[in-house]
């Protein structure tokens, strides 16, 4: 058993050793330690500070032209007649791409488009009718039939001139009754000055009888001759308003024939400027329903392989066209409710190519342009992205620009630093706490 002594020996003993290190101790331990710990601490906020933790908004985005790609598409169930452009060649705008079977010659509706849009509408006597007979214009015969007919009735009229000859005749009339008048009043100067001398005649008579010179009878006959002479001056008179008057009716009825005649020319004209509208609209429906028209300027690009013959079905995709101009590009990005309310226009989008992976290429940067101010109908909101450096990515790349790019997308809503988040996440806790 051991004793109490034995005990005592230990404990001094492991006094001794103790004692030793004590009194030996490490002097960087003490000297440096807490400047060691302290520096860590420091170390640690730095880096809490200088690095950065953001906060994201994910969505879809396709990178386009400011004038984005025109994407054709078929409007009918037909098969491809003929094919005019090759995959990857240059396009002008209006050119025809692709003509689908119709009933209908697609070279005649052609010819007959470039005749119709070449001649103005003041210029429709010139226009040949009898060239454009032997068109075959399949659902087209039938407004174009309708509008020859009523150019032809115009074309015919004008030719003719139906009201010409009542022209004539009343011209004739009018200078026969103006040859007259003037006949007219001619034969009543004659009559005044033959007035005067039988009134002179009249009074000498009547002094001669009142001196009882001449007989009664004398008298009654120079007074008879003075009442012819008035009333040959009134029948003149009468002569003259009744030919007046017919000239004027003459004139009336001239100016309601040329009225006539303007009114059925200007109809004519009319009906068949409205009959070559509609022609116009029949063509215009034709050519969405049968030809692929290139509406920009750049290059064709299929959107399959495409062959003569071959059957087509409405709204199937035909091939699009990129613009010459795609110097300028932006992002369309479709951003959900949520967190919706932190993007703000001016904040950073960083943007990840499909086509290309962004290990390997890089990430393309942008900025929020613009933001819709309501929700589409699922609940999505609209934003533009501007690509101030184009397609050049982080790695110094610039990528290639082919059609539509599409990728995701993230919105950086809150570049905070970390040490800012983490005061941040004690703020809200704080706040919890106190409501």
């Amino acid at each position: 058993m051991e004793t109490k002594r034995d005990k005592l020996d230990e404990v001094q003993l492991r006094s001794e050793a103790v004692q030793d290190v004590l009194s030996e101790p490490p002097h960087w331990m003490f000297r440096w330690g807490n400047v060691i710990i302290l520096a860590i601490l420091l170390m640690i906020f730095l880096m809490s500070y200088f690095i950065k933790y953001p906060e994201f908004v994910p969505a879809t985005v396709i990178v386009t032209s400011q004038n984005p790609p025109e994407k054709l598409q078929f409007r009918t169930d037909s098969k491809i007649e003929k094919i005019f452009v090759a995959d990857h060649q240059k396009v002008k705008k209006d050119d025809v791409l692709m003509v689908l079977q119709s009933t209908a010659n697609y070279a005649d509706v052609l010819s007959l488009k470039q005749l119709i849009d070449s001649v103005a509408p003041n210029q429709l006597n010139s226009f040949p009718l009898e060239k454009l007979s032997k068109y075959k214009l399949g659902e087209l015969q039938g407004d174009y039939n309708t509008f020859s007919k009523a150019l032809q009735d115009e074309k015919l009229f004008t030719r003719l001139k139906p009201y010409a000859p009542e022209n004539i005749a009343t011209d004739q009339n009018i200078q026969t009754n103006k040859s007259r008048l003037a006949t007219l009043k001619r034969q009543k100067v004659f009559e005044l000055s033959k007035i005067e001398l039988v009134k002179k005649n009249y009074l000498r008579a009547q002094q001669l009888f009142s001196q009882k010179v001449i007989s009664s009878f004398e008298f009654e006959n120079e007074k008879i001759k003075y009442l012819q002479a008035q009333q040959s001056i009134e029948n003149i008179d009468i002569s003259l308003s009744q030919t007046v008057e017919a000239i004027d009716n003459l004139n009336k009825a001239k100016s309601g024939t040329t009225i006539n005649a303007e009114k059925d020319k200007i109809n004519f004209a009319s009906q068949t400027l409205q009959l070559l509208e509609q022609l116009r609209k029949s063509l215009r429906q034709w050519e969405q329903n049968y030809l692929i028209i290139s509406s920009t300027e750049g290059v064709a690009s299929f959107q399959q392989f495409w062959g003569e013959n071959q059957f087509v079905k409405r709204g199937e995709p035909v091939l699009s066209i990129l613009p010459n101009n795609t110097s300028l590009l932006i992002g369309k990005m479709l951003v959900a409710a949520t967190n919706s309310g932190k993007i703000a226009k001016g904040e950073k989008v960083l943007i990840k190519l499909d086509n290309y992976r962004f290990q390997e290429y890089g990430i393309v940067e942008g900025i929020v342009q613009n933001i819709s101010f309501t929700p589409d109908e699922k609940g999505n909101y609209y934003v533009d992205v501007l690509l101030p450096n184009g397609l050049k990515t982080s790695y110094q790349k610039t990528l290639t620009f082919d059609k539509e790019l599409k990728g995701s997308a993230e919105i950086v809503t809150q570049d905070l630093r970390l040490i800012e988040r983490f005061f941040y996440q004690i703020r809200k806790l704080a706040g919890y706490q106190n409501s």
